[in-house]
């Protein structure tokens, strides 16, 4: 009877978390379905949550990469940063890092947090990049954060 218990909380977790998942694909799926005229604007009421959520739907699954909603999520500067810190803390894959390193590259740009004087900040990233299985990704990821470095 236990193992029972046990079996069906585990089964109900996972609808749980099936479930959120698509809900999440549904938050971006939405969003690219509107007009593209005021897309920018639109995407700027969204929680910062759903915004990763449809930057990285954007990244991951549009062609060509929707790389312009980064700029948005960097206009947040510091608020920003916990979130995208704890993601690739959570998620240390190649792409996560790709783009969240966007972010902050943009960031850097627009001057709207000091990333490279953040150390626990560049630690991290510094640390994803290294660790990233796909070498051409790495490179790419390890060019973004001389810019950063180097903006002035």
């Amino acid at each position: 009877m236990r193992t029972l218990r046990i079996s069906l909380r585990v089964i109900l977790a996972f609808a749980v978390l099936a479930n959120l998942q698509g809900q999440d694909r549904n938050v971006a799926k939405n969003f690219f379905r509107q007009s593209p005229g005021d897309r920018i604007a639109r995407f700027r009421q969204y929680s910062l949550g759903d915004q990763y959520k449809i930057f990285r739907y954007g990244m991951d699954k549009k062609e060509p990469p929707f790389m312009d909603l980064a700029n948005p999520i960097a206009e947040r500067g510091e608020e920003a940063v916990p979130f995208l810190l704890g993601q690739l803390n959570t998620h240390p894959d190649d792409l996560t890092t790709r783009d969240i390193l966007l972010i902050f590259e943009s960031m850097a740009q627009l001057k709207t947090y000091e990333v490279k004087s953040d150390a626990l900040l560049m630690k991290t990233v510094t640390s994803r990049v290294s660790e990233m299985k796909d070498k051409e990704w790495r490179t790419t990821c390890s060019k973004s954060i001389q810019r950063i470095l180097e903006n002035r």
